[in-house]
Order: C-alpha cells, then structure tokens, then sequence
C-alpha cells in the first residue's frame, strides 16, 4: 500500500496545501485532545526547529498527525498493546486550529492504516524522505510501527541527541496527564479536571439542529446538538456551559442525556439553554465549553417540576459564569483560546 500524505500549511489566516518542506522537526504522538503535556511537547518542537535553523538552515516545525485518531497503547506484562480509542476528544478541525494557534508551521496528516504495519526503520525513512525531517520531539512513551515495536530509541539512534527532544511524563495531582484520564474524567462528569488537565474547557462545537420545540413552549428555548460519531461524551446529567454563538458569548445550562421526563427512549444529545441570548440558531455553529456538572439527570413528577427545576439550574449557571468571568486572570500564550 502506498503511503498518502498530505501537507497543510498553518502559517495563513486558513489552513491550506503546501509541498513537503526541505526541512522538518517532526512532533509525533496521537495528540487527542491537545492537552497541556502535548502543548509542551509542541513547544519544544517549535524550539527544536529554530535551534536547527540558526546552526544547519531553515527548519520548520511540523507535526505528524493522522486524520483521525485509531489507537491507543495499553501497557501490559505482555508488552505494549494497541487499542481501539473510543471517545475521541478533539476532531481534525479542532487539532489543526489548535496546532496553528500554537505556531506550528505545517501538519503531515496520514491515513493510519498506511503506516500501522511499517517496520520502524520504515517509518523512520518515511519521515526522513517524505518530511523532510531532521528532528523529531515526542513523548517518553512514544511507540510507532508494526506491533508498536518503535520507540524513543530507534529515534534517537536514527537522528541523535542534538535533533531530538523526549517529553518526560508530566503529572498533575500525582497522577499522569493523559489523553486516557481525560476521558475517564468526562465518563464521570468531571469537567472541572478534565479542564485542568487539557487547559481547556471540553467542548463541544456542532451545528444546532431542531428538536421537539418543548423547552421553547415552557419558556426556555434551547439548542439541541448531537455529539460527532466517536466523540467523547460527558456522563449524562445537567451541566453549567459557555456558549460561543454568533450573538455573542453567554452562560448557559446543559443537559447531556436523553431526557427523561418527556422520553421513554431517546437519542443521547446535548440540549442547551442559552441564558439571556435573543436570536435564531438553527443551523448555526455554536461552541460550548463544560464547565461544571450541577447534578444528574432525573425524572420529574410533571412539566412545572421541571420548569422549576430549569430555572434553578438557570439561577446558578449564571451566577457561577459570572463569578468565574471576574477572576479570570489574562490570557495565557501557553494555552490556546480554542
């Protein structure tokens, strides 16, 4: 099989297709997510690069990157085993304006299937001849190749201690920041560690589609969304959310389930109310940030149980917005507004 790579450049205002560089320093890893270990790691490929320009002339800093992310890797007696992820957290759409937001110059976007049975000396070559690349930065546990049979050895052997930089394990409360914790957060609606972990609230950003009209009837219009296939989904319950519309940025509340006391069955969605927003969203691209989980999703006994239940949820959502709004500090270069 052909191995098919595509090169888009970042450095515009829009992402668009440029030949292979001359020169590369190469970021590698699955980056799900683009949390805070791989925003270092993506800093020091920028560094790595521009080291190599000033001695050996002009290197750009890249990042090989799939078109969506397919493994993981399970550390077992046996050895490393890949596994399929379930849950992604970012898109390509999200990782490439994240990657540019972060000053990286291009991305290699590759079908992973193309390159899942190369020996690792193969897929070193592939770089080397395909990227240009003179240098590579990835993770301590970074493995590649047929088997997963690649790791931080073969590199350093094939390019040297001068054009590598290995990423050392970063923790957060004793434990390590990861793609897989991440997730595992969300599965338990802990929104607020997950944030911390990727420096970023979770989100996320779809076209608003029709519902059943039902909250617009009881006084609280919402905007109804349906979560990407493979996509990461917050545990089911009702949460506090910013909401980024065409209208403007307001406090919102959430719910991520399947509503049950208007449903006995329904399709798992995320139905937002966007506090104080006049305005059309129907098929419009509206961003929400989790912020907070106020409680899990239940049942009323009845329509006003559940107004009521809606205007507390209301009450408090705006009132820890705005809270949080005043104390946050200045923007940080270091972590990415997206």
């Amino acid at each position: 099989m052909a191995t098919r790579l595509i090169f888009v450049d970042l450095r515009g205002v829009e992402p668009r297709p440029m030949e292979p560089p001359v020169r590369s320093v190469m970021c590698l890893g699955n980056f799900d997510g683009v949390h805070r270990a791989h925003a270092v790691l993506l800093a020091e490929g920028r560094q790595l690069a521009r080291e190599l320009s000033a001695r050996e002339g002009e290197t750009l800093a890249g990042v090989f990157c799939f078109f969506r992310p397919t493994v993981d890797f399970v550390f077992t007696p046996e050895g490393v085993t890949p596994v399929r992820v379930r849950g992604h957290l970012t898109t390509l759409r999200d990782k490439l304006r994240i990657f540019a937001a972060r000053g990286l110059d291009f991305v290699c976007l590759c079908d992973f299937p193309h390159v899942r049975d190369l020996e690792p000396r193969e897929f070193i070559t592939l770089l080397k001849e395909s990227c240009g690349c003179v240098g590579v930065v990835c993770g301590f546990n970074h493995y590649f190749g047929k088997h997963a049979q690649g790791n931080v050895y073969h590199l350093l052997e094939a390019f040297g201690s001068g054009h590598m930089f290995i990423q050392p394990e970063m923790q957060m409360d004793g434990m390590t920041v990861s793609s897989s914790r991440i997730r595992a957060c969300l599965k338990d609606g802990d929104t607020e560690t997950a944030e911390r972990l990727l420096g970023r609230p979770y989100s996320l950003e779809t076209a608003v589609v029709h519902g059943k009209a039902l909250g617009r009837t009881l006084g609280f219009p919402t905007a109804n969304q349906y979560f990407p296939a493979e996509r990461a989904i917050p545990q089911s319950g009702v949460y506090v959310t910013l909401c980024h519309t065409p209208y403007g940025v307001f406090a919102g509340v959430s719910n991520v389930g399947s509503h049950p006391t208007v449903d006995d069955f329904a399709r798992v969605n995320c139905e937002t109310y966007v506090i104080g927003m006049k305005g059309d969203l129907y098929g419009k691209r509206i961003k929400v940030e989790f912020l907070k989980k106020l409680r899990d999703e239940q049942k009323f006994d009845g329509l006003e149980s559940l107004v009521a239940a809606i205007r507390r949820d209301a009450e408090q959502a705006s009132a820890y917005v705005e809270k949080r709004l005043r104390r946050l500090p200045p923007p940080d270069p270091d972590i990415d507004p997206f």
